[in-house]
């Protein structure tokens, strides 16, 4: 009975082991191999952004990430505590994070600079794990934040051309096989089995980054002192169709997407539309010289300003009666345009239009461009034509428009934009190049050398005026469009453009300023006009000029700089009261208090637009206030401010100062 039962259990167990070793051993060796082998993700870097003169522009850094097991967490408070110094949330979202965490890996923090924080390399936690990951270094801070896109924080392009060209610059990750010892750490193993990561490749773009970073910050300054919601600029190479800057405000920070709103991310001048307004006579006097329907010095009828169409009246800001069609363009009469698009039918208006790049996508190798409105001739009704001719009834981007400007300023050849020069490799070996290429030819090279005449004459003489500079010949149309509001027209709500290109008799730039909904003042050519020629001023080394004629820019530029006041002592908002009726900007991060100190000094000849920094008389741990050098009054209302008891002895500048614990003893003279 023994043998038997021996026997018998002898069998069970034989083909238990039987069961497990031959019939399931593929399942339980990967279960096995599971438990001490850990597969560890080797992240590609993504490729680098380079502008069109081969800098850098944005780049990849390595970064830490951490997360937590908080099954073995020791201290969870000291690892949220140094977590809120670093990376932005405060020490009780990470504290709640580790104690809502589930499993045993729960991201906390994604693509810290840990070397700008190095107690975080200090902390020996067996619940905290660190991961290193490649990250995003913008070298240029936010400057073309907008086109150059965004990513997740697994690197993957989320909006511009991140997205746009997502496949090629992520690459592909590569992985590597660690053993894991009974404590769960992660160690390497004898000859691990390894893929290495493919690096993405890299984009040489059009943008020019000196002119970007010009754009983006004369486009502030005036969205600032116009009180605008939003702006936009655009600059184009005619003969190529290279985008040169686009710029948009508001803006973000690609380091801290976690404070960036849609409406700053977005592309503004591919994907919002709005009515022309009067730059749009370009393109009506285009088509009427190409058919020749009409000549620049030809007669129109202004008809005093106001000329009554079925339904409505058509009036001008500058009322005009018997003149030239040239001072009828410069002067931007709308009665003048309405009355003679009426010598087009419908179908060739409707076709120059068209070709001129309206109703239709330009191409762009950017995500989200919209095609705009544009009626077909069937569509079209008995005024139609009459609003077209100066810009409404038609919806288009600032792209478009600007695009249309290049398209006469190549001679009447369109070409399509692009962002992207060519695909590089990580060792800089060129992968594709993308050429320019040439889309139509619209009007005929004299025609658009007659209609670039004109649109001098608009700067030079005209509304444009304040494009003006001494030196170059600039061709350019101003607009003003008031927007439409429930269903209506608004007496409140325009769009202010400026559109032109330089040098007029060899255009190099052609560039489009826009404002949403200007306060101090509606027209473009008092508002868009004096950003468009700044730009101008202070990116004069991109365009081929000889010597007379950069000395002529420099000076005109030189004359629009200001002296910096003293702020010291005054409040933020005094401050920034006094700074902004200087065109200057005021960079601080605190919501009050009294300046200490300021960068540049006082004194100091700035260019308008120039950030102030200025340092707040906010004590930290005790920190007593420097104030030698300040008038009296100011110095003893930063000392009050910070909290001292102040006793004075003489007047004028304080020339010392003495320290007795919370009383500071201050010795001025005249």
């Amino acid at each position: 009975m023994l043998i038997l039962l021996f026997s018998f259990l002898f069998s069970l167990v034989i083909g238990r082991l039987f069961w497990v070793q031959v019939v399931e051993g593929a399942r339980y060796r990967e279960i096995a191999r599971k438990q001490y082998e850990a597969r560890v993700e080797l992240r590609a870097q993504r490729g680098t952004f380079f502008d069109r003169h081969g800098r850098d522009i944005a780049g990849m850094m390595n970064t830490t990430s951490f997360a937590v097991d908080p099954t073995v967490v020791e201290e969870p408070e000291l690892i949220a505590q140094l977590l809120a110094t670093a990376a932005g949330d405060s020490a009780q979202a990470y504290l709640k994070k580790i104690r809502a965490a589930s499993g045993r890996f729960t991201w906390l923090a994604r693509g810290v600079n840990s070397v700008m924080y190095p107690d975080l390399d200090t902390l020996r936690d067996a619940g905290l794990i660190r991961v290193s990951e490649p990250k995003r270094n913008f070298l240029y801070g936010n400057i073309a934040a907008q086109v150059l896109g965004t990513t997740d924080v697994d690197n993957n392009g989320l909006t511009g051309l991140e997205l746009q060209y997502n496949g090629q610059l992520k690459g592909e990750s590569g992985f590597v096989i660690m053993q894991r010892d009974g404590k769960g750490r992660l160690r390497p193993g004898v000859n691990p089995e390894r893929k290495a990561p493919r690096n993405g490749n890299g984009l040489q773009l059009t943008i020019d980054i000196e002119l970007q970073r010009v754009a983006e910050q004369e486009l502030r300054r005036g969205v600032r002192e116009t009180g605008a919601e939003s702006g936009t600029v655009i600059a184009i190479q005619p003969s190529t169709g290279d985008i040169l800057a686009m710029a948009s405000m508001p803006t973000f920070d690609p380091n801290r997407l976690d404070k960036a709103t849609s409406a700053a991310i977005r592309i503004r001048g591919i994907t919002d539309q709005y009515e022309p307004g009067s730059t749009m006579k370009a393109i009506t006097a285009a088509a009427l010289l190409e058919e020749r329907k009409i000549g620049p010095n030809d007669q129109v009828d202004g008809r005093g300003g106001a000329w009554d169409i079925p339904g409505h009246t058509v009036r001008d800001d500058h009322p005009l009666g018997i003149t030239t069609f040239q001072i009828a363009l410069e002067q931007s009469s709308n009665v003048v345009f309405a009355s003679l698009a009426q010598r087009l039918d419908d179908r060739t208006y409707y076709k120059y239009v068209r070709d001129f790049g309206f109703g239709i996508p330009s191409g762009i190798d950017l995500p989200g461009e919209i095609r705009g409105i544009l009626k077909r001739p069937d569509q079209f009704d008995e005024t139609t034509r009459f609003f077209m001719a100066y810009g409404y009834e038609l919806s288009a981007t600032a792209l478009q428009v600007l695009n249309a400007y290049a398209t006469i300023a190549n001679g009447g050849v369109m070409m399509e934009p692009r962002v992207v020069r060519s695909i590089v490799t990580p060792d800089g070996n060129e992968v594709r190049s993308f050429p320019p290429q040439r889309v139509r030819s619209v009007i005929s090279p004299e025609t658009a050398a007659t209609l670039s005449e004109m649109l001098v004459g608009v700067v030079e003489n005209g509304t444009g005026r304040n494009a003006r500079i001494p030196g170059v010949r600039i061709a350019g149309k101003t607009g003003t469009a008031q927007q439409l509001e429930g269903g209506s027209y608004s007496q409140k709500a325009y769009t202010a453009t400026f559109v032109g290109f330089y040098p007029a008799d060899r255009p190099q730039v052609a560039m489009i300023v826009m404002l949403d909904k200007p306060q101090t003042n509606i027209y473009g050519g008092s508002t868009s006009a004096p950003i468009f020629r700044r730009i101008v001023q202070k990116t004069m080394s991109m365009l081929e000029l000889d010597d007379r004629t950069r000395k002529m820019i420099a000076a005109s530029a030189g004359a629009d700089t200001v002296v910096v006041p003293d702020l010291r002592g005054l409040a933020i908002g005094t401050a920034d009261t006094v700074l902004a009726r200087l065109g200057l900007d005021l960079d601080v991060d605190a919501d009050s208090g009294l300046i200490l100190k300021q960068t540049p000094i006082p004194g100091t000849r700035v260019e308008r637009g120039t950030d102030i920094a200025v340092q707040m008389a906010v004590p930290v741990k005790d920190q007593r206030p420097d104030v030698r050098g300040l008038t009296l009054r100011r110095a003893v209302s930063i000392l009050q401010n910070a909290g001292y008891e102040v006793r004075v002895h003489g007047s004028g500048h304080v020339v010392e100062q003495q320290w007795t614990d919370r009383v500071c003893t201050v010795v001025a003279r005249e």
